[in-house]
């Protein structure tokens, strides 16, 4: 199942019932599980593993040097999972050095022309739309969900479950369940994402409590996590545990103009069909 075009390395190794198509590149340090699908035009490079019954679209490249000034020669490396999807044209890079590594976990869902740059961190489950931009040192956590064409900046953290609208930009951390579109402001929490993963009502009312509290209202953060810990959840205290060892800081709320509102938040919860709790008075989208 190799075509006779492919170039392969004789040091690359290939694991059974894999299928490389006409002009892949394979080079030396490769390693490809059972079931690998590599397609046509595909480069592989450097010190890269890739798991079980992965597919690779066609003209991506996986395992190129890190994208920044003074990287050695040497290639970092790469680990994909298994069961993971990387569309036409995706970018994946090698860690910065050899002693780190950029890793990405199990049945993940890359579209075209997204990009995951070096020592970045991601989990399970995560769909990356078309063209979106992730940038080095990035954490994404477990069945986390950015539409097309958003840019995270280098160091953020996207919690579990959360959702970034496409063309927004991710400059601070995310935490867990929350949605963010935009410039990097927080509306509310995932609640379909919720739904779909099999979160009870109870669960989602103290989840968006918790929103409320981090949100909508006037406590600084520290008085808001001291608050939250008054929620007896587990999920809430992901939240806590996620606030409490940012960095970078946590993506803020939407503050709108009563103009923005009128013209552009309350016709784009029309049009998208999201449901909000009420437009009006101290109740917020997403309550």
């Amino acid at each position: 199942m190799i075509h006779p075009t492919a170039i392969i390395d004789k040091e690359a190794v290939l694991g059974k019932n894999v299928a490389i198509g006409a002009y892949a590149v394979i080079e030396k340090g490769v390693r490809l599980g059972e079931g690998v699908e590599v397609s046509p035009y595909v480069h592989l490079k450097g010190d890269t593993g890739i798991g079980d019954n992965t597919y690779i679209g066609t003209g991506a490249l996986i395992g190129a040097d890190a994208q920044m000034l003074g990287v050695k020669e040497d290639n970092g490396r790469i680990t994909i999972g298994k069961n993971n999807t990387l569309r036409e044209y995706v970018t994946v890079n090698a860690s910065s050095s050899p002693e780190k590594e950029t890793v990405l976990g199990d049945n993940n869902f890359l579209m075209a022309f997204s990009h995951v740059a070096h020592d970045c961190k991601l989990g399970n489950n995560i769909v990356i739309c078309n063209g979106s931009l992730v940038a080095g040192h990035v954490e994404i956590q477990d069945r986390a969900f950015l539409s097309g064409n958003v840019a995270v900046h280098q160091f953020a953290r996207i919690g579990r479950l959360a959702m970034v609208g496409g063309l927004s930009r991710v400059n601070q951390d995310v935490p867990p369940f929350m949605m963010v579109l935009g410039d990097s402001a927080v509306w509310g929490i995932n609640l379909v994402g919720l739904k779909r993963a099999g979160f009870s009502n109870e669960e989602i009312i103290k989840i968006k409590r918790a929103f409320k509290t981090l949100y909508a209202s006037k406590l600084t953060v520290k008085g808001a996590l001291d608050k939250l810990r008054e929620i007896d959840s587990a999920y809430v205290k992901e939240i806590i545990d996620f606030v409490s060892a940012s960095k970078r800081g946590i993506c803020g709320p939407r503050r709108s103009t009563l103009i923005e509102k009128i013209f552009l938040d309350y016709p784009y919860f029309i049009r998208s069909g999201i449901k909000t709790y009420e437009l009006s008075g101290k109740n917020f989208p997403f309550n």
